[in-house]
């Protein structure tokens, strides 16, 4: 089980993700490989160094509009 995401709560959000149908199914794609690849990982989030208000400017930086989310990816 990953130290990061226990299998329960990856299900729940898998199926939450798959229930709710996005205007992108790639952007749905996406998502539940990201919470699939969340929770094999091992953990190691807490060796991830972050400046004092760092985590305010990357969270106010994100588009809420899985379109715009898409442009990061390219």
């Amino acid at each position: 089980m990953s130290d990061i995401l226990d299998d329960e709560t990856a299900a729940k959000i898998v199926k939450t993700i798959r229930e709710n149908e996005q205007e992108s199914p790639h952007f749905q794609a996406t998502m539940i490989n990201f919470v699939y690849s969340l929770h094999q990982s091992d953990g190691g989030l807490d060796e991830i160094d972050l400046d004092e208000g760092e985590v305010d400017e990357i969270l106010q930086d994100l588009p809420t509009n899985p379109k715009l989310e898409l442009t990061y990816m390219d």
